[in-house]
């Protein structure tokens, strides 16, 4: 915005500001506060870029404080563009950006009243609506997610539309309170209880929502586990499975992949099954550690393993896994052509690992050149046919 003329400008065209960052940061921002983003934001990139990190500094500096101001103004900080800075502000900010009046013309959809539930804002929200800005089932979710209970309550009420999202939203970002109330109340198409509910309070690692949502007589399967794997929440899966939760390999692969080493040794001791996608998933992330130890206590391998570390470059865990017996064949070279590890392709040639004309044609489709022209050198089969 240019200040004085009230005009429109573009940010990419706004002259740079002068004094340093800091400067701004600690010295002239603090004067504007946070929650301002709408007015300060489009001034210029540089400003936009500054006044994003003072919120951020604010946010963790001053906790407390930011608690204690409004929702409106609190959140401007995560805004990345003008029509949600309006929203995370004031009805007077909202006026300016989205009136009709404005010189900012925003469309009429459903994005700004997700927008305003996500801050928790019922004034503005109500002010959009009035103006004929539409809303769906994701306005819910919106609400859900950020815990904003009043909110979700006045949209239900004026009928806005909702699904199971709702109660996802909910369980993934630990609003019990909000996943109480949306599973008590509504009509026929209230939200259903599904397994994803439980899911997504393990996704969040929120072990409360998971018991209530138990209790409650929301179901579950193996996905519970593996996902508990998956983002590492020990104390969930053990507790899912001292309360009879299924699980089955992919427990230990998701572990295994996500280097949760402690989660993998624990699920191993209580019985749960693995097979070869424990290893792969292990060679391919390059846990050479877990790769170890699963080996060692008696976890199959294939093929796989090696090609997976081939894949992703993983020398030392593909020199281990070869000396320690692990099978190779083909699509090991193949898949260091294709991604172009020439050093780790020159050492799984020279320690015996055969290829084919594949390995060529795959350094070929990926514009490997250098490793082409090592295979050419070296007599892979196909690398010397017409045309290559």
């Amino acid at each position: 915005m240019n200040i004085g003329t009230g005009t429109a400008t573009n940010t990419t065209e706004s002259p740079l500001l002068l004094a340093e960052d800091d400067i701004w940061i600690q010295g002239i921002l603090p004067f504007a506060g946070i929650g301002q983003y709408a007015f300060i934001g489009p001034v210029n990139k540089q400003l936009n870029r500054m006044y994003k990190e003072y919120c951020d500094i604010e946010l963790k500096k001053n906790p407390r404080e930011v608690k204690d101001t409004p929702m409106s103004r609190r959140r401007s900080a995560e805004s990345t563009d003008t029509l949600h800075g309006a929203t995370f502000c004031n009805l007077p900010c909202a006026e300016f950006w989205l009136g009709d009046n404005s010189r900012n013309k925003q469309p009429r959809h459903d994005d700004v009243c997700a927008a305003i539930a996500k801050v928790g804002n019922v004034t503005v929200i109500q002010w959009a609506r009035q103006l004929g800005f539409s809303w769906n089932e994701l306005t819910c979710v919106e609400a859900a997610k950020n815990g904003q209970l009043e909110m979700l309550q006045w949209l239900r009420a004026n009928g806005c539309p909702w699904n199971v999202w709702t109660c996802w939203g909910a369980a993934q970002n630990g609003h019990l309170e909000l996943l109480k109330w949306a599973h008590a109340n509504g009509s026929d198409n209230r939200p259903v209880r599904t397994k994803t509910t439980c899911i997504m309070a393990v996704t969040g690692g929120h072990l409360e929502i998971l018991k209530w949502a138990r209790a409650n007589g929301y179901p579950w399967d193996e996905a519970i586990c593996w996902c508990a794997a998956r983002f590492g929440h020990l104390d969930l899966l053990k507790w899912a499975h001292a309360n009879g939760c299924p699980w089955n390999g992919a427990t230990c692969r998701e572990a295994a992949e996500n280097g949760h080493f402690e989660i993998l040794k624990w699920a191993h001791e209580n019985g749960c099954p693995w097979n070869e996608e424990t290893c792969r998933e292990a060679a391919e992330n390059g846990h050479l550690e877990i790769l170890k130890w699963a080996h060692e206590n008696g976890c199959p391998w294939n093929e796989e393993t090696c090609r997976e570390a081939a894949k992703k470059g993983h020398l030392e865990l593909l020199k281990w896994a070869h000396e320690n017996g692990c099978p190779w064949n083909e699509e090991t070279c193949r898949e260091a052509a294709k991604k172009g590890h020439l050093e780790l392709l020159k050492w799984a040639r020279a320690n015996g690992c055969p290829w084919n004309e594949e390995s060529f044609e795959a350094a070929r489709r990926h514009n490997q050149r250098g490793v082409m022209q090592w295979l050419r050198e070296n007599g892979c089969p196909g690398s010397h046919a017409e045309g290559h």
